[in-house]
């Protein structure tokens, strides 16, 4: 049997009606400008795993911020903007979403912020951390709900694995080495081979990260429901010593 490969109805079952609708509104109003838009993220990957998440996270092929000020118009709705990323923050009464320009990156030098250049959803799912986080879904009327997977995420969570995308992942932006290990244990998944091997050489490239974005990845341990799971993990692999 083969999967399913339209996730409409497990929206429908799974999210508040509030955010459904509210997706539904955003893909109508990006047709209406002739853009494309879709769900990215943690919760396309949640969703396949039947977990809650409701941070909700959209990419449009066009201009993020007018949209998101047009979702934003005459709704109980604070907007916070980025321009110089091409991104904005919706926040309401009861839950928040954020809207980004699809994009590109590009690393002058490992541990730097990214340079951020416009783009296809190709290149923007491209640019994430791991396999199981670069699924998307269409939010557009006449394909709502298709899951696009590029890079085998759902073959990845299906083997309960957490891959990096390519081999430079870790020097690019070594706090991936933190999120690996966040996932790993969140999820009960295990670093697939090559992605162990290279974070495990990429250990040198933690001293490349500023102290307040280690400091970040930390606190979001500390925000995991197991976080000793998490600081033995990173013991046993070496990257607790780099501290």
């Amino acid at each position: 049997m083969s999967e399913v490969t339209n996730l409409a109805d497990r929206i429908k079952k799974q999210l508040p009606a509030e955010l459904v609708s509210f997706m539904e509104r955003a893909g109508k109003l990006a047709t209406s400008k002739r853009e494309r838009l879709y769900l990215v993220g943690g919760l396309v990957r949640d969703l396949l795993l039947n977990k809650t998440n409701l941070d909700l996270d959209l990419v449009v092929e066009g201009d993020a911020i007018t949209l998101a000020r047009k979702l934003a118009g005459g709704r109980m709705a604070k907007i916070t903007v980025h321009q110089h990323f091409g991104t904005a923050k919706l926040k309401f009464p009861k839950w928040s979403v954020d809207i980004a320009t699809a994009r590109r990156e590009s690393y002058a030098r490992p541990g730097a912020l990214p340079t951020v250049k416009s783009g296809s959803l190709a290149n923007d799912l491209f640019r994430r951390d791991f396999t199981v986080n670069t699924m998307a879904i269409e939010l557009n009327p006449g394909s709502y709900g298709n899951l696009i997977d590029l890079y085998r995420g759902r073959n990845d969570l299906k083997h309960k694995l957490i891959r990096i995308l390519h081999e430079k992942s870790f020097t690019d932006d070594a706090t991936r080495i933190w999120r690996g290990l966040r996932y790993e244990q969140r999820l009960g998944f295990q670093l697939a081979g090559n992605t162990l091997r290279l974070l495990k050489q990429a250990l040198p490239m933690l001293k490349t990260v500023s102290g307040d974005r280690i400091r970040y990845e930390l606190e979001c341990v500390l925000k995991e429901q197991y976080p000793e799971m998490v600081f033995g993990r990173a013991e046993e692999l070496g990257v607790l010593a780099t501290l």
